[in-house]
């Protein structure tokens, strides 16, 4: 490969860190590591990889559980963790503005930000507290980088009311496969006669999009596979595509104002019935709020998953508890309406939690926010405890539409009771979207555990589902009807899918070199 300017190493130590994510499944291996600090630099990498065939894997903050960021064929990885300022002069009505070794380009008024690919959640998050703002998704992994987030149009528990990445960006730059570099705009022209078109380095690009029939997305909150639909805008190509097309350099976000403050209720409810009828009443507005606080968000706990917690909060029921359902309101709101100000819950929602027979619940108003941080994290901090010492965990990511969640729930009870491995449910239940999580014991255990999964798999795209609600799908693979290994995204759109999403990677990528394995295998390419 020639010589970039970007610094460069081939240290094995230094690369080990960049051979994994955090799923602890996916093993590579990489000849080189490229860490431009800029967007000249980085597309000056990919230019130089695309010109001497070389593969190119691109890293984020490793968050990810899905092997995306892995180079398994090998190649060379170019990691944009030093791309920390956007590196431009403030458009007008911008201003710059420093925090957590971060710099961003703010437009208070306008409510929008520019930002640099490697910028953290929790960093933005910290920056835009002091004015007053919110990025709106909340990814249960506030460590990610916004170009991983928006690579895998990331999303999370307030989700249910804001949306997923892909409803935020408002402006994209992203250096495709050959080096060139694109600017795409929420708004711009939409796809005509089965082809989208946009404009880079001055040419004007076109993508074929599949026939209709050969690839159709499921009507769920999902995240499996490229957007790729009749009407559709350019920039909805690379929000989501896993670095297939690109490599996000710059984003511009839509911001709102902050909620001063959130209440937060953990309801514990004697039957899953109960906790469902309770959260079909909110979803469907049946408790008539329309004059008080919306929901931000509504998570769902099973028996099995309290169990694991209560080690470190003792406070949950242990008697005639089989689930709770967590919500969040804003409290500055819930003040303005509430009729009672010495109680802390409005009567609307007490009354709709009496009449799903909830056996108790705890409330906990915003400025004791970090105890609730706690409870959502205790969970998954006793599994991965838990499964350390044994065979790992097997998690699901589907989601279904509203009316086949129960039917899929009936699923995951059945499926895990016959296979005989411990489980778990957990997850984002306003959106259909629950986590099923195996813990198997040993090896067999875990071989019993995939072969249920993959039935559900299917059960959920039979109910009108997806397979990846939230994590993208990388280089999953799953067990097909033979028993082979199958790429995970092949359960949801067939192999014709597969090969439609192969049109649109070669159309942008004619030398195959961008994250090679992910969605679909290397040999389909070719």
């Amino acid at each position: 490969m020639k010589e970039v300017t970007a610094a460069r190493t081939a240290d094995a130590e230094r690369l080990r860190n960049y051979l994994r994510d955090e799923s602890s499944t996916f093993y590579g291996h990489a000849d080189e590591l490229f860490l431009p600090a800029n967007q000249a630099e980085l597309a000056d990498v990919v230019r130089a990889a695309n010109e001497s065939h070389m593969l190119l894997t691109v890293s984020g903050g490793g968050t990810s559980i899905t092997g995306s960021r892995v180079p398994t064929n090998g190649g060379a990885v170019v990691s944009v963790e030093r791309m920390t300022s956007t590196g431009r002069e403030p458009p007008t009505g911008f201003k710059e503005v420093h925090g957590a070794g971060f710099d961003i380009l703010l437009n208070a008024a306008d409510k929008t930000a520019i930002v640099p690919p490697a910028i953290t959640l929790s960093a933005l998050d910290e920056i835009l507290a002091r004015s007053g703002l919110l990025y709106p998704p909340d990814p249960t992994e506030m460590s990610a980088t916004m170009g991983g987030t928006v690579a895998t149009n990331a999303s999370g528990a307030r989700s249910f009311h804001y949306g997923p990445t892909r409803a935020w960006i408002r402006r994209l730059r992203v250096v495709l496969p050959t080096g060139e570099m694109a600017e795409l705009h929420r708004g711009e022209p939409a796809a005509k006669k089965g082809t989208v078109h946009f404009t880079a380095a001055g040419r004007t690009v076109g993508v074929p999009l599949p026939p209709s029939g050969e690839y159709d997305m499921p009507r769920t909150k999902n995240a499996a596979g490229l957007y790729l639909a009749p009407g559709m805008e350019p920039i909805d190509l690379f929000i989501g595509c896993e670095g297939l097309l690109g490599v996000v350099s710059e984003v511009q976000v839509d911001l709102v104002e902050r909620p001063d403050q959130t209440l937060t209720v953990v309801a514990y409810f004697g039957s899953c019935d109960d906790a469902f009828g309770f959260v079909d009443a909110a979803v469907s507005d049946s408790l008539k709020l329309a004059e008080v606080p919306h929901f931000l968000s509504l998570e769902y706990f099973d028996r099995r998953s309290l169990d694991f917690m209560r080690e470190a909060h003792p406070h949950i029921p242990k008697k005639n508890v089989a689930a709770a359902v967590l919500f969040e309101v804003p409290y500055s709101e819930f003040e303005r309406h509430n009729p009672y100000p010495d109680t802390c819950m409005l009567s609307e929602v007490e009354e709709a939690l009496a009449k799903h027979r909830v056996v108790s619940n705890w409330a906990v108003p915003g400025a004791r926010r970090e105890e609730v941080r706690l409870f959502r994290h205790s969970l998954p901090e006793a599994v991965n405890d838990f499964v350390r010492r044994r065979s790992g965990k097997i998690g699901s990511d589907m989601a279904v539409p509203h009316e086949q969640f129960r039917q899929m729930m009936r699923a995951y009870e059945g499926e895990s009771a016959a296979c005989g491995v411990r489980f778990l449910m957990f997850g984002h239940i306003g959106d259909d979207h629950i986590h099923l999580n195996y813990l198997p014991e040993n090896d067999e255990e875990a071989e019993r555990a995939k072969m249920a999964y993959s039935r559900l798999a299917k059960t959920a795209v039979g109910l009108g589902g997806t397979i990846s609600a939230e994590h993208g799908v990388g280089k999953k693979c799953i067990l097909g009807e033979n028993g082979r290994l199958i790429p995970y995204l092949q359960v949801l759109y067939g192999v014709r899918g597969l090969r439609a999403i192969a049109r649109v990677k070669k159309a942008l990528d004619p030398n195959g070199i961008l994250n090679v394995g992910n969605m679909v295998p290397p040999e389909m390419l070719t």
